[in-house]
């Protein structure tokens, strides 16, 4: 039995080795007390396999470590459900981390003890930095009315960003290097896993965050520095570009907000259609996301935005984002922790369900 099991996910890494072989460094070297490392690779085939594999025998010291090979590429979702059911079925707590985030030493034991003594917390994730250690790549993550998703304070410096010092509730952790509590996961998920095998990329944190929130759990940032993200090495071009759009899409057909079913939701749906004349990728994304999107309701039913934090969309911003391409290269759109609210009478609601 371990206290904890770190699930690592590797995709194709040769062309950025030597961060993926410093991130299963830092993996290596947690001072959390008993954890075992479940090394996850999605069939690569760029010979990263072999290299990471050569490097555990030769640095695995005392921690005990899997080492996974699928047989083809199952995207965020499947690579990390696969090294879930790998894990000790004992431990108490799961992490799952990206080969291009380098973790701090004590990033495990910080987060963890937040969530020990609370059993409502079912999910959380730490301040995680950009690979130039001073700009902000995640303080958690957010979902608006419009079923546009985020990372809270994303691209700004320390001062910039107001109560970063201070813990908050988030719609959810972010994927990058998060810790869930496994009890909540097998009571609240289908299935009993993390994340929804369907969903692959980019579909997969937020959809998480969402569904415990709607089971009555909660879902925390905590402010301690986890690690800095090297972001996007293995999901960049095409597949950023599909799978955000698809991810997207297939979220605002399973998750209800005042917008759902009016104008202004159309109005969203019609302006990624204007996609097949600028952008075929977004197009494609968008197509299948919708697809995605119905297969998922039929599986887990409707989501209620308000049983969890949310970034509140008025009427005129809610046109702004519409039809202002301006409004998306704003630094106004960027999200603060205080920009996030809580009907605390749905959340009541969705934790006495």
């Amino acid at each position: 039995m371990v206290g904890a099991s770190v699930v690592w996910l590797n995709y194709n890494s040769m062309g950025f080795i030597d961060i993926a072989l410093r991130s299963l460094e830092s993996f290596l070297n947690l001072d959390f007390d008993d954890y075992e490392l479940v090394v996850v690779d999605n069939a690569s085939s760029d010979g990263s396999f072999e290299v990471i594999r050569k490097y555990l025998d030769e640095h695995r010291r005392n921690v005990r470590v899997k080492v996974i090979r699928n047989d083809r590429n199952l995207g965020y979702a499947g690579g990390m459900n696969v090294g879930w059911e790998a894990r000790d079925p004992d431990s108490r707590y799961a992490a799952f981390a990206n080969n291009d985030l380098i973790a701090t030493p004590e990033s495990l034991t910080k987060l963890i003890e937040h969530m020990d003594g609370n059993e409502k917390i079912g999910a959380v994730s730490g301040l995680i930095y950009f690979g130039d250690g001073k700009t902000i790549y995640s303080a958690g993550g957010w979902v608006d009315e419009l079923w546009s998703a985020g990372s809270i304070c994303n691209g700004f410096a320390i001062n910039e960003c107001p109560d970063i010092d201070k813990g908050h509730y988030v719609t959810y952790a972010d994927g990058a290097y998060m810790v869930v509590r496994v009890d909540a996961v097998r009571r609240a998920m289908p299935g009993g896993k993390p994340f929804i095998d369907e969903a692959f990329l980019y579909l997969d944190d937020n959809l998480l965050g969402l569904i415990l929130w709607n089971k009555g759990y909660r879902v925390r940032y905590v402010p301690v520095n986890t690690g800095i993200h090297y972001v996007g090495k293995t999901t960049g071009g095409f597949y950023s570009n599909f799978y955000l759009t698809r991810g997207l899409t297939a979220l605002s057909y399973v998750v209800r907000t005042r917008y759902s079913g009016t104008i202004i939701g159309l109005a969203r749906d019609l302006r990624r259609y204007v996609n097949i004349f600028i952008d075929k990728t977004r197009y494609r994304g968008f197509i299948d996301g919708k697809r995605l999107g119905k297969a998922l309701l039929m599986r887990i039913g409707a989501l209620n935005l308000y049983c969890a934090p949310y970034v509140e969309v008025t009427l005129s911003k809610a046109i702004n984002k519409l039809f202002s391409i301006r409004y998306y290269k704003s630094r106004n759109y960027i999200v603060r922790p205080s920009h996030l609210k809580m009907k605390n009478s749905y959340i009541e609601k969705c934790a006495s369900q």
